[in-house]
């Protein structure tokens, strides 16, 4: 429960853009994804460079910043993280968003890999699936568009 309050509190701060001087860079959330759900990370770890936020040392945190969760509306959102042996090793966090008010698409799946990068995370890679509502596409997770 704790660990919840604290998320909503960092979550609240980046939805009120707390935590730096008026020239800090700002993210504006990840680019499209290509065919096979791949998502370039190149410039959100640079963005990462030019930031110096609390937020930073933790995966999950890191991939809720990416994904910009603070504006994005679902029924549900559920943050699954796994790491090496003793947290050590890459990192994985997968972000699903369910119960999309959208028409085509019933819910969204975020894979992010994570490197330990300083005192910090960095992406090493980012994949986004979809999945359908019934009769609109496929059901099953999966990076093609729904119709």
């Amino acid at each position: 429960m704790r660990a919840l309050l604290v998320l909503s509190g960092v979550l609240a701060a980046l939805a009120a853009g707390c935590g730096g001087d008026e020239a800090s860079p700002t993210w504006a959330g990840p680019p499209d994804p290509g065919a096979d759900g791949s998502v370039a990370v190149d410039g959100y770890n640079a963005y990462l460079a030019d930031v110096d936020e609390v937020w930073e040392g933790s995966a999950a945190l890191v991939a809720s910043h990416f994904l910009r969760l603070d504006e994005r509306t679902a029924a549900r959102t559920t943050i699954a993280g796994s790491a090496g042996p003793e947290g050590a090793g890459p990192h994985t966090v997968v972000v699903t968003l369910d119960g999309l008010l959208d028409d085509s698409v019933a819910a969204e799946r975020w894979t992010l890999e994570l490197a330990e990068a300083g005192e910090g995370y960095e992406l090493t890679g980012a994949r986004r699936e979809l999945r359908c509502q019934p009769g609109r596409g496929h059901e099953g997770f999966a990076p093609e568009p729904c119709v």
